[in-house]
């Protein structure tokens, strides 16, 4: 398995090489240069298999330099389900990823179980474990440098707190996370790891830190490696819940199902469109957004003009107020029937002006990839919250509100449909309070972290000042 870059880099490289490099040298993302295919017949097989197991044979196809094993080992320590224990069915809690069945064929897949209660924690666990066990080609010491919203800063911290020759740093935007999420972030974050807390939006951190990580130099002098959603060891681990979701989900393989996934980097769902091409009996998948509607807009139109980061949207699904979605290059490619050099010359425009727009046959590409799209407000996630409340004792955070909401008015009557839960609904109580009039409980075992006196460092919307910063904290001894 070899992988190329979107923008024409024609050096392949293998999976090892490529675990912390989120861009190639070209400025593109990796993807394989042929994605693997499996038969019904070989996804059939997979069926009696727990998800280490299948966790195994997804993985192996996309790392087949690693021996089985080795793999083996890494997934059976990554994915059992005492590690995923927050689960609504806590008497039954045998599955990593349980599905909750709702009605009328629409079901939540569960995805937010995990340590930190964020779908981050399934592929944070596996590149923590990993470079731990110094698998693959990174370094012996690594500084990990990412941007979040609050979810994937927490499980990252998490993920490499035990790992003495690991260090993270991680930028967030300054009042644009819950509290619960920001109090989860900076009151726990371990000695390992330090937060900056920067007077911007998630575009203007992310875009720090894609700065930091393409000037190759800087980043070789003070060891840095990328964790954030571009990762293709992400996205590959992100692919095995949808196999795994839907073996669970049909009767029969080779019934067609719907996923509907909350939009925000578009990693989630780039990974349900990568098992699509694997040969995955995947009808639809709906892309589901907030106000910040820029990828509705381009998957109704083919015209993407994400807003400014100064101009993005500060809403109530605040993990999702992403105007440029950091993934959706690599959708990009592969609407452009793989053309790297139309590719790069989008991705300038969109640099340069603001925005693109698609010619009619590629257009035409997009309107045929089984992509759908689906924007909400903050009026219709109450209705959603307050309506799976009232009809099923069960609460769901903002996001998965976005999703659902899509989800029930567009899937197609009779195709059993799964709405992805990102995160756990304890780091909202203000907007399910706001709905259901109910405080939601932190699940049972879980330390609430609000109240732990903050750590952060605050920044201001400066480069230079944070890349100084990130510097410094890099250079430390181990």
């Amino acid at each position: 398995m070899q992988y190329i870059s979107t923008r024409g880099e024609q050096t392949p490289k293998r999976f090892s090489d490529i675990l912390f490099e989120g861009r190639a040298e070209d400025g593109g993302l990796y993807v394989p240069a042929v994605f693997p295919r499996l038969t019904l017949d070989q996804i059939r097989v997979m069926r009696g298999l727990d998800y280490a197991g299948l966790a195994l044979e997804v993985m192996h196809l996309f790392w087949p330099e690693l021996d089985r094993p080795t793999l083996w080992k890494l997934c059976r320590d990554t994915y059992q389900p005492e590690f995923y224990p927050y689960g609504r069915d806590r008497i039954s809690a045998r599955e990593v990823t349980p599905i909750t069945w709702l009605h009328d064929d629409v079901g939540l897949l569960e995805l937010s179980n995990g340590p930190t209660l964020s779908f981050d924690d399934i592929s944070l666990s596996l590149l923590a474990n990993i470079f731990a066990r110094g698998l693959g080609n990174a370094p012996a010491t690594m500084t990990f440098l990412g941007a979040t919203t609050g979810d994937m800063g927490a499980a990252c911290e998490h993920a490499f707190a035990e790992i003495p020759n690991a260090r993270v740093a991680m930028l967030s935007p300054q009042g644009r996370m819950s509290d619960w999420q920001a109090a989860q972030l900076y009151a726990n974050a371990p000695a390992n790891s330090v937060n900056l807390a920067v007077d911007g939006t998630f575009d203007d951190c992310q875009d720090m830190v894609e700065r930091m990580l393409s000037d190759r130099k800087f980043a070789k002098k003070h060891g840095l490696g990328a964790v954030n959603s571009v990762l293709w060891a992400r996205i590959a681990a992100q692919i095995v819940y949808y196999f795994y979701a839907y073996l669970q989900a049909v009767e029969n393989v080779g019934e067609e199902v719907v996923f509907v996934v909350p939009g925000g980097n578009f990693g989630n769902a780039f990974a349900g469109w990568a098992a699509k091409q694997m040969g995955l009996p995947i009808l639809r998948l709906i892309v589901a957004t907030n106000e910040n509607d820029a990828m509705d807009r381009f998957l109704r139109t083919g015209v993407y003009e994400p807003r400014p980061a100064s101009e993005t949207l500060a809403t109530s699904s605040p993990s999702m107020d992403i105007s440029r979605a950091a993934n959706f290059e690599r959708f990009l490619y592969e609407m452009l029937d793989r053309n790297a050099r139309r590719t790069a010359e989008l991705m300038k425009e969109l640099e340069t002006k603001g925005s693109f727009e698609l010619t009619p046959g590629e257009f035409a590409r997009v309107r045929r990839s089984g992509l759908a799209s689906g924007t909400s407000n903050h009026a219709n996630r109450l209705e959603i919250t307050e309506h799976l409340y009232v009809e099923y004792g069960t609460y769901v955070d903002p996001h998965t509100a976005d999703a659902i909401y899509s989800g029930i008015y567009l899937h197609p009557v009779g195709v059993r449909t799964l709405c992805l839960e990102t995160v756990d609904p304890a780091k909202f109580p203000k907007i399910i309070r706001q709905a259901t009039g109910h405080d939601v409980p932190v699940p049972e075992g879980f330390e609430d972290p609000r109240g732990k006196p903050a750590e952060k460092t605050y920044m201001p919307n400066d480069f230079d000042a944070v890349k100084a910063f990130v510097a410094e904290f890099a250079d430390k001894p181990f």
